[in-house]
């Protein structure tokens, strides 16, 4: 795995490899880093991803000669509680069962042997294909899970987006900020601090990186000293995070980012690139999710414009 992702990393030639890793963060939102490192290292192109199963459970096929990407997929056993006195118990794998211990297991009017839960066992390889090498039509894949936010529905998703971060235990507040500063996350008092008057979707793309680095940067609460030693790293990890989190919500990002990362990213060795891209994608991921799910229990419509055909 380390040797793979090296490879991975080493791939970003200029600036618009970098931009194609960030945008794919939105795509493979339900993979982990390290299949996302794969799937990059194996098809740099690949745009949407998803099982054989799935493509065939849809309707479609692979197209002739398409080749699989590997990822890692995680393997389960089912753990089984056995009752063995009043109030007392023993676990036991499934697979471990008596076939006598199976059968109550199995029947559902005996309670003595029941489901307890599933436990990692630990990972296979196996495959998924981009979508451009099946017969899935790309259009309507794009209009299925791209959502559309522009500057018009930027106030209606702020209000949301701040809910958001209040739900993960930060404050928001507006205020008259000196010289060209937009805003700061303050870690000691939790808060997110946004300077007045700018125009909603500037504001949300203050809120944004300043929520990057409220959940990225905890350990700088009370380390200031911290901050302005690898600041450089910091600010790319946020702004990256802000990229990738405004381009989920069609907002046009900036591609200074992109200038940013890659710039930052040459002058660095493998383990601190490998730790930031960790990083980004981690935050991005949990951004996403957090906004995604805080949406839909509000207002039970933008999930709609986002479904997933990743496994």
């Amino acid at each position: 795995m380390y040797d793979l992702k090296k490879e991975a990393v080493l791939k970003f030639k200029d600036e618009s490899d970098i931009k194609k890793f960030l945008d794919n963060i939105i795509n493979f939102n339900n993979y982990s880093f390290n299949n996302q490192m794969l799937i990059w290292v194996q098809k740099p192109d690949a745009e949407y991803v998803t099982a054989f199963k799935t493509i065939k459970d849809m309707g479609y096929m692979l197209n002739k000669d398409s080749k699989g990407i590997k990822i890692f997929i995680p393997n389960f056993y089912n753990l089984a509680k056995i009752k063995i006195g009043d109030e007392k118990y023993e676990y036991k794998p499934y697979f471990l069962l008596t076939d006598d211990e199976k059968k109550k297991y199995k029947d559902k009017n005996d309670d003595t042997i029941t489901f307890y839960k599933q436990k990692l066992s630990g990972f296979s390889l196996g495959n998924v294909f981009d979508v451009k090498d099946t017969t899935i039509p790309m259009d309507i894949i794009d209009a299925e899970l791209n959502p559309v936010i522009n500057d018009r529905k930027a106030e209606d998703i702020m209000d949301c987006f701040i809910k958001t971060i209040y739900n993960d235990g930060f404050k928001v507040e507006f205020k008259e900020l000196e010289g060209g500063t937009k805003g700061y996350c303050d870690h000691s008092n939790h808060t997110i601090v946004v300077r007045k008057g700018l125009g909603s979707l500037m504001q949300m793309k203050v809120l944004i990186h300043e929520y990057a680095h409220a959940l990225a940067h905890k350990h700088l609460e009370n380390n200031h000293r911290d901050y302005q030693e690898h600041r450089n790293q910091y600010e790319t990890e946020a702004e990256s995070i802000a990229y990738v989190v405004s381009k989920y919500l069609d907002m046009n990002p900036s591609d200074y980012s992109l200038s940013y990362l890659y710039a930052w990213s040459k002058e660095k060795d493998f383990k601190e690139i490998d730790d930031s891209l960790n990083t980004i994608v981690n935050y991005s991921k949990r951004i996403i999710n957090n906004f995604e799910k805080f949406y839909d229990r509000e207002f039970g419509l933008y999930a709609e414009n986002k479904e997933s055909v990743s496994i």
